[in-house]
């Protein structure tokens, strides 16, 4: 099977983290051709070792890595490949992609990624997906890219493009599948991590509106990659750990405790990735939107019934 990847890679530094690398010569062992787009001011030596790797492309930092993937896939021939993916460099992957396309290769589906979630409606996640025959031959996902525009901010890439992809292909009657299946143990814990951040975002309720947005933000959807984190310590079957739930810690489940333990059980995925978020934390500040109230104090005890690696 012909396999093409179109890699979207920014570093504020220029430079290539550690788990980067590994990442780009993970991928470009594991398919026929890799696309870096990069949007960073790259040094000599990273420019080097990505151009060595794959077919290297440089372009101005705006799109987000939607208009990356854009740019990488307007450049292929997608008529000669199989499946085409399209990832970026926001995570730690702890399971080899050639085994996660070895084990997706027996399921039936149009196209697929490492994780869907029912977040703001029911998508495959955009950091990794990957599309075959049925889909790449669709109207649907030609007008997609031909059709995208250069957004501003990020909640609107996530609802129009993340989210909006998947819509648009399973109107056209396209099937998905991702590669983390939850079990029933998994989704009572992300249920109950999701009404522990609804508390830790809300705060105890002081009267009937605080009490409704409590229960309303209990029942949303959770979000794999930061509800579920700690099921990359699982023999990898989450295979990735994002690096946002490692810096922002949004469900507040101690990101810190996470880290040790992923440095533990990962060795070799984990190399140097916490220097690596140490020399990059200047650049990404805490998110207004995403802040977490201090844990009430009555609610102090239930914190080992939600936190990494104890869920």
């Amino acid at each position: 099977m012909a396999r093409l990847a179109v890699m979207a890679q920014f570093d504020p530094r220029g430079t290539l983290g550690p788990h980067v690398r590994r990442q780009v010569e993970a991928l470009a062992g594991a398919v026929d051709e890799l696309v870096v787009v990069s949007t960073s001011e790259l040094t000599d030596e990273a420019r080097r070792f990505l151009s060595g790797h794959s077919r290297l492309v440089e372009r101005d930092n705006t799109g987000y890595d939607f208009f990356s993937y854009k740019t990488g896939l307007d450049g292929s021939d997608l008529d000669r490949f199989d499946e085409v993916t399209i990832t970026n460099d926001s995570y730690v992957a702890v399971t080899d992609p050639s085994r996660v396309y070895a084990a997706m290769a027996a399921r039936e589906a149009d196209f697929w990624g490492l994780t869907e979630t029912d977040r703001v409606k029911h998508h495959v996640q955009s950091f990794f997906v990957t599309f075959r025959r049925p889909a790449l031959e669709s109207e649907t996902f030609r007008a997609f890219w031909a059709d995208l525009e250069v957004l501003d901010q990020r909640s609107q890439v996530i609802r129009r493009y993340e989210v909006g992809l998947s819509r648009k292909l399973y109107r056209a009657g396209l099937r998905s599948a991702a590669y983390f299946t939850e079990t029933d143990r998994d989704r009572e814990v992300g249920r109950r991590r999701v009404r522990w951040w609804a508390l830790r975002r809300t705060g105890m309720p002081r009267g009937r509106d605080d009490v409704a947005l409590l229960r309303k933000r209990a029942r949303e959807p959770w979000n794999p990659s930061a509800g579920l984190a700690d099921r990359a310590l699982d023999g990898g079957r989450l295979p990735y750990v994002k690096l946002d739930t490692l810096r922002y810690d949004p469900y507040g489940l101690d990101a810190g405790r996470l880290l040790d333990l992923c440095e533990q059980t990962h060795p070799a995925a984990f190399d140097r990735v916490r220097g690596f978020m140490a020399d990059t934390a200047r650049f990404y500040p805490p998110r207004p939107a995403e802040v977490l109230r201090p844990v009430p104090v009555a609610a102090r005890p239930l914190r080992r019934f939600v936190e990494y690696g104890r869920a």
